[in-house]
């Protein structure tokens, strides 16, 4: 069992799960973002908007030190936007859903810059639950779920 898989689903959402919590968010402004002409996208480009942000993801993630937290975002809302946040202690990293009131169309999900590292305002779910996998473990499992995304 994989500790995290991200897919889109047949509505195209896009769906996060970790380990025994899945969220899932929308993927409208990974199409605004994509460099074609807005009449033609699909399943095609939509899969590689998301593959583009789990790009993303895992530059973030591989690039983090020891004590760093980040932000990794999934849903993009008109009204807010859902994350990941992962802190990391060693060579393990602890996990919790959460959101903040920052528009979907306001991040770039190829490059969320400056809220990879502070998302202001992030709110984690309530009841909150922290989860902690190993960080090899998880980036691989990303990796993973980058080559299934179709």
């Amino acid at each position: 069992m994989r500790n995290l898989t991200v897919r889109l689903t047949s509505d195209n959402q896009i769906e996060v799960q970790v380990g025994t919590e899945s969220r899932t968010g929308e993927c409208y402004y990974l199409d605004l973002r994509s460099e074609i002409d807005q009449s033609q996208v699909g399943s095609a480009e939509l899969a590689e908007g998301v593959r583009s942000l789990l790009r993303g993801w895992l530059n973030v993630l591989t690039e983090m030190s020891d004590g760093d937290q980040v932000f990794l975002p999934f849903d993009f809302s008109d009204e807010y936007t859902r994350w990941l946040t992962v802190h990391r202690s060693d060579r393990e990293a602890a996990i919790v859903f959460g959101w903040a009131d920052v528009e979907g169309w306001a991040i770039s999900p190829t490059n969320p810059g400056e809220y990879s590292a502070a998302l202001p305002g992030f709110q984690p779910d309530d009841p909150l639950y922290v989860q902690t996998f190993y960080l090899p473990r998880l980036i691989g499992d990303l990796r993973c779920s980058l080559l299934n995304i179709s």
